[in-house]
């Protein structure tokens, strides 16, 4: 699966939460990026068609931007409306079937964003224009990732950040225990050939531990199904 992550940040390069991620991204050969206030200033414009033959190329596109004023920087809803015109969107149905995720980063803490909470309504509700982009254009709408408050994170919070970004660009959806294994396991094969047989054999351990409690889930889940077959 390969993965297009549009940023839209007039100020990226300065920002300590998008440049935690970008490093992340680049461990992942299928992920790539494109910072369009980069690309708008570049150019008196953009190149309509490139762009568009561009976005064919990929599975996954995510937003990635900081909560502005209840949305969006202005620059992506500029490449949206530049880009995704009615004809490429509707008539042509060229990113029908694709996925559309949104990474959000919040300067507030996400639980004033809920009802009776200071901000009232919850990120989804004000993510809801990009929702019905999605439905629009015959899109899968992903759940989107919100980055909460970075500057607070301490190491391990940091940590379980990068690990919890990198599943949401390229691991399958909806995210479950079962996908989210799938993807450690794929992660631990792809590392193995840069190390050494001793490594290799600890990456093989961790990897066989990890599936033998994917059997156990399903041997319990069997179990389960069982039981509640007895019942009724």
């Amino acid at each position: 699966m390969k993965t297009l992550i549009l940023i839209s940040h007039p100020k990226f390069e300065d920002s300590s939460t998008q440049q935690f991620l970008k490093t992340s991204f680049y461990s992942l050969d299928d992920v790539k990026y494109q910072v369009i206030d980069e690309l708008y200033s570049e150019t008196d414009g953009i190149d309509l068609e490139k762009e568009q033959t561009a976005l064919k190329n990929f599975d996954r596109i995510v937003f990635q931007f900081p909560m502005y004023w209840y949305s969006s920087p202005a620059s992506l809803k500029q490449f949206m409306d530049d880009v995704f015109t009615r004809n490429y969107i509707v008539a042509n149905r060229s990113l029908k079937t694709k996925e559309l995720g949104i990474v959000v980063t919040l300067g507030d803490t996400e639980s004033d964003f809920q009802a009776g909470g200071a901000e009232q309504f919850t990120i989804s509700e004000l993510l809801r224009p990009f929702q019905a982009f999605a439905h629009k254009a015959g899109m899968q709408y992903l759940k989107p990732f919100v980055v909460n408050q970075f500057a607070y994170m301490d190491p391990d919070q940091k940590e379980k950040l990068l690990v919890d970004y990198l599943q949401y660009l390229s691991a399958d959806m909806p995210l479950s225990l079962a996908s989210r294994e799938k993807w450690l396991v794929e992660r631990l094969q792809a590392t193995k050939e840069s190390k050494t047989d001793d490594q290799q054999q600890a990456i093989d351990l961790v990897i066989n531990s990890i599936e033998d409690q994917q059997n156990n889930v399903e041997s319990l889940k069997e179990d389960v199904k069982m039981i509640r077959d007895q019942e009724e």
